[in-house]
């Protein structure tokens, strides 16, 4: 065997030294780009929602919680605020807490209410646009009563047609006018019924992104780490979740939804995909027996750093 005498240049030594470095770094010591937050545990009612919001926000900031999502659909928020955001900012900027997010149900397939839903959203895209947010989660209520879980049937009677036609003006109409990102959520029910991917395939990718629920996906039978993989360069945001097909008797928790490492969903596996792809969107813990315990998990189990 010949060896080179010869010195090595050093801008080609630099060059080989940081790949031979590089190759070496365990997956396990990725860096985290995505940002970490919850979306506060319990629901609201209408009559209640804007003192929800702010008692949500206290308990997550007295945790250390800086990014939180809120649900608008009930506790209306943005309509409360819309016109009275230096109080709000002022609110949230004593708590540290920042909203990314905010998500609403609709009848998105509902022509009839086409008009109505386009309003909504541009209401809602302003508000998030003024406050620093990015994007709406957007989901599908086919009840007649918005954010209430409907049976099967209603599931299968969606005019999925004008739900993607809708969804896509819509998304539009929102991120032109103020540059806030309208992502679709989808359920359990979606992700059974087939439909969820069918949206995705025929909605256009530069208006409607994509919020991976993945206790709903695993739910639906789908695997979730493949779902963000697949949909990475639509995926704003991530809920995370766990799912058991037969949650502990007496849990105060929805069906199916159990503490985190309490069910069959890989959450580690998620979290080391989201790296892997340097995901730069956020990551929020949702429906994990409460937000103390969503955090202690996050921050013990998945070494995420909120």
């Amino acid at each position: 065997m010949i060896v080179s005498t010869q010195p090595m240049p050093r801008r080609e030594f630099l060059r080989k030294a940081s790949l031979f470095a590089v190759s070496f770094v365990p997956q396990t010591q990725l860096i985290s780009r995505f940002k970490v937050g919850l979306v506060p545990f319990g629901k609201t009612t209408v009559e209640t929602g804007v003192q929800d919001f702010w008692n949500h926000a206290h308990e997550v900031a007295a945790l250390g919680v800086h990014d939180i999502e809120f649900n608008n659909t009930r506790a209306q928020i943005a309509e409360a605020y819309l016109r009275r955001l230096p109080e709000l900012r002022e609110g949230m900027s004593a708590l540290g807490i920042r909203m990314p997010g905010l998500a609403q149900y609709s009848h998105m397939d509902k022509q009839s209410e086409l008009e109505a839903i386009r309003q909504q959203h541009l209401l809602l895209g302003e508000f998030m646009s003024k406050i620093g947010g990015h994007y709406i989660t957007h989901m599908i209520a086919p009840s007649s009563i918005l954010n209430e879980v409907a049976d099967e049937a209603a599931y299968s009677q969606i005019d999925l047609k004008t739900w993607i036609k809708n969804l896509n003006e819509v998304a539009r109409n929102v991120f032109e006018q103020w540059g806030v990102k309208l992502a679709y959520h989808p359920e359990q029910r979606e992700v059974n019924h087939h439909l969820y991917e069918q949206v995705l395939q025929s909605t256009d990718e530069r208006f409607v992104h994509f919020v991976a629920d993945v206790g709903h996906l695993a739910a639906g039978g789908e695997d979730a780490v493949e779902a963000c993989k697949k949909y990475r360069k639509r995926l704003v945001a991530v809920h995370l979740k766990d799912f058991s097909p037969t949650p502990p008797n007496g849990s105060v928790l929805k069906a199916g939804d159990v503490a985190f490492g309490k069910g069959n969903v890989d959450l580690a596996g998620i979290v080391a995909e989201l790296k892997r792809s340097r995901f730069t969107g956020w990551v929020m813990g949702e429906s994990g027996a409460g937000d103390e315990a969503m955090y202690r998990y996050m921050t013990e189990n998945l070494r995420l750093t909120f």
